[in-house]
């Protein structure tokens, strides 16, 4: 499965090799540049927040993808929550309830999730 990505864009917009930007990734070949570039395979974490830091671009703009997938799978467990929440009213309760709405406040259309 491919999986886009706009690493390789990043990296020649600032003229990088694919062997500079695995240097500067920690990486001892380009291999994983490659990879990644093609859409074979997911970026680490530890990889994705060091294209962060490089390029100055957050892990969802370099990584769509992989961002909405896991940003979808938290907002379809926090819908599951909300329901578990509701017809509570301890304290902890409307704190969790708090974290939840705002949680959906952030996301650009909240008709989707």
């Amino acid at each position: 499965m491919s999986h886009r990505n706009y690493l390789s864009l990043h990296r020649k917009r600032w003229a990088l090799s694919q062997r500079e930007l695995a240097l500067l990734l920690g990486h001892a070949s380009r291999s994983v540049v490659s990879r990644l570039e093609l859409g074979q395979g997911r970026p680490s974490l530890p990889f994705a927040i060091r294209c962060e830091a490089v390029f100055g671009v957050g892990v969802a703009e370099l990584f769509p993808d992989l961002y909405e997938e896991n940003h979808d799978v938290v907002m379809r467990r926090a819908a599951r929550l909300d329901l578990q929440l509701r017809g509570r009213a301890d304290a902890g309760a409307a704190r969790k309830r708090a974290l939840l709405l705002e949680m959906i406040g952030r996301v650009p259309n909240p008709d989707i999730v």
